[in-house]
């Protein structure tokens, strides 16, 4: 990491907030996901006594070390007593399950939970043009809503943080989304040379551990995680070495025809979300002015997650091949 890298990365002012005990006590929701599962086994590597929110009908068993609590994500006073008790929460469920999300974040405050991290990992919502996408809308809905019910309700003393990652980079690589490693397929966005972070998901449950171990520097704010600084011609390149570059298919795109036909896609068939979402995400990621290069402004270093090097992006990529 650069020194310019550093320095930016170092803690930024704030808006006043209470001030802020260490805490032991985290409650996860969504623990069985994508994200859900490293998030808790990170918080378990780091010391935390972590109570898993599940609904009634799971069968999922954890380790004996893990609390299980049954929630019905619909009932406030369900929610409130699972809550009761802890000090942060950390939710990883769909942001698309905006109504839920909102009485968690109500029954978080009503419980008296100090810091809340919700569902609003990915891209940086604090970009205008990115939020004005409409992939992210439910985020940025929830994100008022959190500030708003914060700093109105408990006196304040419920505080947010916002975890921006950018492109998940071993989920894109297994969901064929930066990359058909199996296939060697790509598509190729605006010529390809546009820097973009991408991060693991082990890397943003390391930071979000990280929020948790520095409660006062990333108070009421946003966080920036950077995983790693790739062009996608850069990402195709190392996928050639580590897997051979024979029979690629590289197709060539356009940002703003993508885009284009994402919102032809959302005016025909919302209810269709691979039709229009995925292409607005690719928009947010490679798009020019979307903010999706933490390269020179992340919090690697306050939260303690280190960069991927180079060995790790191709045992990555190998992995999938």
């Amino acid at each position: 990491m650069g020194a310019r890298s550093i320095l930016s990365s170092l803690p930024t002012a704030h808006p006043d907030h209470p001030t802020t005990m260490a805490i032991k006590k985290v409650a996860l929701a969504g623990a069985t996901g994508a994200l859900g599962a490293p998030m808790l086994q990170s918080l378990l590597k780091a010391g935390f006594n972590v109570t898993v929110l599940t609904r009634p009908i799971s069968t999922h068993t954890f380790p004996n070390n893990v609390r299980v609590r049954k929630v019905e994500y619909h009932d406030f006073k369900s929610l409130k007593s699972a809550l009761a008790g802890q000090e942060a929460l950390v939710s990883t469920i769909t942001t698309s399950a905006i109504d839920q999300q909102k009485l968690l974040i109500d029954a978080a405050i009503a419980a008296g939970v100090q810091r809340i991290i919700p569902s609003e990992f990915g891209c940086d919502l604090e970009n205008p043009k990115a939020r004005e996408l409409p992939v992210y809308a439910d985020k940025v809905e929830l994100e008022k809503y959190i500030q708003t019910q914060c700093q109105q309700r408990n006196d304040g003393k419920t505080t947010y943080t916002f975890i921006f990652n950018n492109a998940f980079f071993d989920w894109g690589l297994d969901f064929k989304f930066l990359l058909d490693a199996a296939g060697r397929k790509m598509e190729i966005c605006d010529g390809g040379n546009k820097p973009f972070t991408t991060t693991t998901l082990a890397q943003v449950a390391q930071g979000t551990v990280g929020v948790l171990q520095h409660l006062e520097e990333t108070a009421n704010r946003s966080v920036r995680l950077h995983g790693t600084g790739l062009t996608q011609n850069r990402l195709l390149e190392v996928a050639k070495r580590v897997i051979g570059d024979e029979g690629w298919e590289v197709t060539e795109s356009d940002c703003e025809a993508i885009k284009r036909e994402s919102y032809a896609n959302l005016e025909r068939e919302p209810a269709n979300w691979l039709g229009w979402g995925l292409g607005f995400l690719k928009v947010a990621i490679y798009g020019e002015g979307f903010g999706g290069d933490f390269g020179e402004k992340n919090d690697n270093a306050l939260l303690g997650v280190p960069e991927l090097d180079e060995k790790a992006v191709e045992e990555l990529i190998g992995a999938r091949a």
